[in-house]
């Protein structure tokens, strides 16, 4: 039996929920301990209070520190989710991306294809073994692996995955990504050889990443007048796409009200993308920060004892992943591009933007600013898919 929870009140509950975020973080960036490179904060952030609120279910401990449940956390999720959503798109130029990195835009969104057709057809091979409701998680991890933490959480939310579905996604996602990063950077090894089987010369090449110097970037300096602008209009478009999903017909398990409120939200913050809303400063931090905060309110409502199939959901996102890469190597050898390119057209989506900066920086410095973009554009594309994902999924 459960124990009770030291902190239940309002206060308490969103004191401990805030604060592990904010400890690892500073873990990280203080300690720049090597097994960050392995685990990084963000599964230190989901694992720790599936800890903290199930203490009591382990023997001889009679209290846990937070509840598993809290009128606070389906408040907090009910506007923080769709608002990231409003945050993250406002940084997305799809006009400039295309303009310099047309080429890879294309691959990323054919791998991003392939990460949808991998999932399905993984969830087709081992649903026999994987938890009831699996293909909720498998749209979320579609939704991850094509944009990024933030498409996990809202495809999860507007599909209602189930608690300790997504705890399991989040596992998987990250002990794939553990395998496929080191991947990602060992192939610039492969250079001459991919390059060949492309048909891209070095003279493409050169002038490709000639192009990523005119990228414009935005400016730092946060004020108080443009966080407020960008929460009342981030406001505005929940209201709106709360209302416009009202009236459209619900279809299955897949298609509810809450599945079109997060794709009408994706909608209108692609829209708010094309305003002078996108030079407002302050959005990747703030998005960012609900994200963080999101995870670990999942995180604590996970129940261990539900946490069941995950080895099928390993083998499954190998699977899913494979897949995306043969269709990225397609692509590139479609397109003619170098092997630099296809990875950061692949780790923008499997990624996010968190990694392929990292990995375009690692590749060539002119890819950097390419990369960011790539990765806005998969975290565009990443509800779409993982809504399409899960619904495909659901017809098996």
């Amino acid at each position: 039996m459960d124990g009770q929870p030291l902190f239940t009140d309002l206060f308490g509950v969103m004191a401990v929920i805030t604060m592990v975020p904010v400890f690892f973080l500073w873990l990280e960036r203080k300690t720049k301990w090597k097994i960050f490179d392995v685990l990084p904060a963000i599964i230190w952030i989901f694992l720790t209070p599936i800890l903290l609120s199930n203490l009591g279910t382990i023997p001889g401990v009679e209290f846990s520190i937070i509840p598993r449940s809290s009128p606070i956390y389906s408040t907090f999720r009910a506007f923080a989710v769709p608002m990231f959503i409003v945050l993250m798109l406002l940084d997305i130029d799809i006009r400039q991306t295309m303009r310099v990195a047309w080429r890879g835009a294309v691959v990323l969104v054919m791998g991003s294809v392939g990460i949808v057709i991998g999932c399905v057809a993984a969830y087709g091979i081992f649903k026999s073994g994987l938890p009831e409701d699996a293909w909720s998680g498998f749209g979320a991890l579609a939704g991850s692996w094509i944009g990024g933490t933030g498409n996990l959480a809202a495809v999860a939310e507007g599909l209602g995955t189930p608690e300790e579905l997504i705890g399991i996604v989040v596992v998987v996602d990250n002990l794939v990504y553990l395998v496929y990063f080191p991947l990602i950077l060992t192939c610039k090894r492969w250079a001459p050889w991919f390059n060949r089987f492309t048909g891209v010369t070095q003279e493409e090449i050169d002038a490709r990443y000639a192009a990523g110097g005119d990228v414009q970037k935005k400016g730092h300096e946060v004020t108080f007048p443009g966080l407020l602008t960008l929460v009342a209009w981030s406001f505005a478009a929940i209201l709106a796409a709360n209302w416009l999903a009202g009236y459209i017909p619900e279809v299955g398990k897949v298609l509810t009200k809450g599945t079109y409120t997060i794709l009408l939200v994706t909608t209108f913050g692609i829209g708010l993308s094309a305003t002078p809303l996108r030079k407002v400063p302050g959005t990747e931090p703030m998005a960012m920060a609900l994200v963080y905060i999101y995870m670990t309110m999942i995180g604590a409502s996970a129940d261990l004892a539900g946490m069941a199939g995950a080895q099928w959901f390993i083998a499954a996102g190998f699977m899913a992943v494979g897949i995306h890469l043969v269709i990225t190597v397609l692509g590139a050898k479609l397109l003619r591009l170098d092997v630099s390119m296809a990875a950061v057209a692949s780790v923008a989506g499997v990624g996010g933007a968190a990694s392929a900066p990292v990995a375009a920086a690692y590749h060539r410095e002119e890819l950097v600013p390419i990369s960011i973009m790539l990765a806005l554009i998969g975290y565009a594309l990443g509800n779409y898919l993982g809504v399409a994902t899960a619904y495909l999924a659901n017809l098996l």
